[in-house]
């Protein structure tokens, strides 16, 4: 970013393909899986262009590109409103496109069918949680963030970070109970 800073276009080029696929992940959980994340996650790097003389190197360049992205994703979310349910804004195909939360990828048809099933109610039980929650659970379990990290982009303290996470993960075991039970 700092080579950036200073006129180096190709180092900006280098950001982006160090940080699409992550931004875009980002983006599209947070969103609950909504066509629009692709578009969100290419304005985050719009912004972060012209943004560039704003960044100081106090921070990590991976810490201000999510503060970023969170930023523009609660924008998005004013945008579509909270009229829109969350099976609009999701197609049949989009479990193919979300990683396997419950289990690896099998050979095995069945089991891989059982696994997007799980992954479809895990992320629906995600989108139900409040934003700070949701938040909080993404940035730890797939953006795999210290919790210093997550209080910087949440601009809480980590306090409030392990707190947000505990009473989202709490939520999430009682969204889930009765499709995880065991028999």
């Amino acid at each position: 970013m700092l080579q950036f800073q200073q006129g180096d276009e190709a180092s900006f080029r280098t950001l982006v393909d160090r940080y699409k696929q992550r931004i875009y992940a980002f983006t599209y959980r947070f969103l609950n899986r909504s066509p629009e994340a692709e578009d969100i996650a290419q304005e985050v790097f719009v912004k972060v262009y012209f943004s560039r003389d704003t960044y100081r190197p106090t921070a990590k360049f991976s810490t201000w590109v999510y503060v970023i992205s969170k930023n523009a994703c609660l924008q998005a979310l004013k945008k579509m409103g909270s009229n829109v349910s969350m099976n609009e804004r999701r197609s049949d195909t989009d479990l193919e496109m979300v990683e396997t939360i419950a289990g690896s990828g099998d050979d095995n048809p069945s089991e891989r069918l059982l696994n997007d099933e799980k992954s479809g109610q895990i992320a629906d039980a995600i989108s139900r949680l409040p934003e700070s929650q949701k938040m909080a659970v993404l940035l730890k379990r797939y953006d795999q963030m210290s919790y210093e990290e997550m209080a910087e982009v949440m601009n809480c303290s980590v306090q409030s970070v392990k707190s947000l996470l505990f009473r989202g993960r709490s939520a999430l075991k009682e969204y889930l109970k009765e499709y995880f039970r065991e028999d």
